[in-house]
């Protein structure tokens, strides 16, 4: 006799996973039959009820505004592919007490690997910048379509919870390096302004608090900081225009805009001033988080390319991972600094710090 089955629908920002001990495994691993959704990138399964009948599924949802949902149900609780009935529908960081300790199925070695990383090294990064923070006495303010990197600098717990939700491990590890590369750039941002010597962030205008500004291509700049050499303004990804981005359209090859960190003397709320007042950029960070070989590419078709356009008094290449001695020598061939393996608490921060140190003595 066939076992009497549910549909599950999955996709659109709403994932399922059923509790196997202390295990996440996602629905599909339990269904008969897939089938298309309403929706391109919804997906419906035909799960066995007596397959997964007593056992608690999770379902994850995101809001249009990123915001996280948790709903915990049994099977029982579906109707029309999504849960109706449940034992509570609330946001997930009031319920992340009750996931703590458990974890998603993952069959990836690179994805695994990413994680011990995350934990090890990104999450000390976290901390650092957040102890930098209050020490200073500014905010990090994330903002546009940065939800998941404020989760992750805010609450890591949460955020594990949010992109591991995520049904399939490609699609995790693209989350997760997206967050990995926005977390080195703010760690590297705090160590190039302890090399400079901040001593406090200047309010931006109409604001009643110092805050670094945190958006991928924002008419604002990062902060301004008051140094020995006067104010500095620094920019994560910075673009010179609000349109730059689409310079690409008209070329026939990818031109790279974005350079990861910017200094520049003077304090400039907004780029287009900076851009305005004819001053040169003093420094520029590229950050590579990944091994040489993911970026080995990145040196003729990105880096070279910000020395040649920006012009800065000096371009250094911060990488977490240790950078081969032939591609170093090449790159110091061009007036292009590298300090490799740098982490926290190794002998690179002190190699970056020293390099950066130059630019105030030029």
């Amino acid at each position: 006799m066939m076992s009497k089955t549910v549909l599950v629908r999955d996709g659109r920002g709403h994932y399922v996973y059923v509790l196997e001990g202390r295990e996440l495994i996602h629905v599909s691993e339990y269904a008969i039959r897939k089938l298309l959704g309403r929706w391109g990138d919804e997906v419906c399964y035909e799960v066995p009820v007596d397959v997964v009948a007593g056992k608690a599924l999770y379902c994850f949802s995101f809001s249009r505004g990123g915001n996280a949902f948790l709903i915990k149900c049994g099977i029982e609780g579906f109707e029309d592919g999504f849960p109706k009935r449940y034992e509570y529908h609330d946001m997930l960081e009031r319920r992340i007490g009750e996931l703590r300790g458990l974890r998603f199925r993952i069959t990836s070695p690179e994805l695994r690997s990413l994680l011990a990383q995350f934990e090890q090294v990104f999450i000390p990064m976290i901390e650092e910048v957040q102890g930098y923070e209050e020490a200073r006495g500014f905010q990090v303010w994330f903002m546009g379509c940065e939800r998941r990197l404020e989760s992750a600098f805010r609450r890591p717990d949460v955020y594990y919870f949010e992109f591991m939700s995520l049904p399939s491990d490609k699609g995790r590890i693209r989350s997760l390096k997206v967050t990995r590369r926005w977390i080195y750039e703010l760690w590297i941002l705090k160590t190039l302004c302890e090399a400079f010597d901040v001593s406090r962030f200047k309010v931006h205008e109409h604001e009643g608090k110092p805050f670094w500004w945190v958006e991928q291509g924002s008419d604002f700049s990062t902060a301004v900081g008051e140094t020995p050499l006067g104010d500095l303004t620094f920019w994560l990804e910075f673009q010179p225009s609000k349109y730059a981005h689409l310079a690409g359209m008209f070329a026939k090859r990818r031109i790279p805009i974005r350079p990861d960190i910017v200094v520049a003397r003077g304090s400039f709320e907004r780029t287009e001033a900076f851009v305005s007042s004819g001053r040169g950029v003093e420094l520029i960070v590229e950050c590579k988080e990944n091994p040489f070989e993911e970026w080995r590419k990145d040196v003729e078709a990105q880096i070279i390319p910000y020395l040649e356009s920006f012009k800065p008094r000096k371009l250094i290449v911060a990488s977490l991972e240790p950078v081969p001695d032939g591609a170093k020598r090449m790159l110091e061939g061009k007036g292009i600094e590298v300090a490799d393996n740098v982490r926290p608490g190794s002998r690179g921060v002190e190699v970056l710090r020293e390099l950066v140190q130059r630019v105030l003595r030029a």
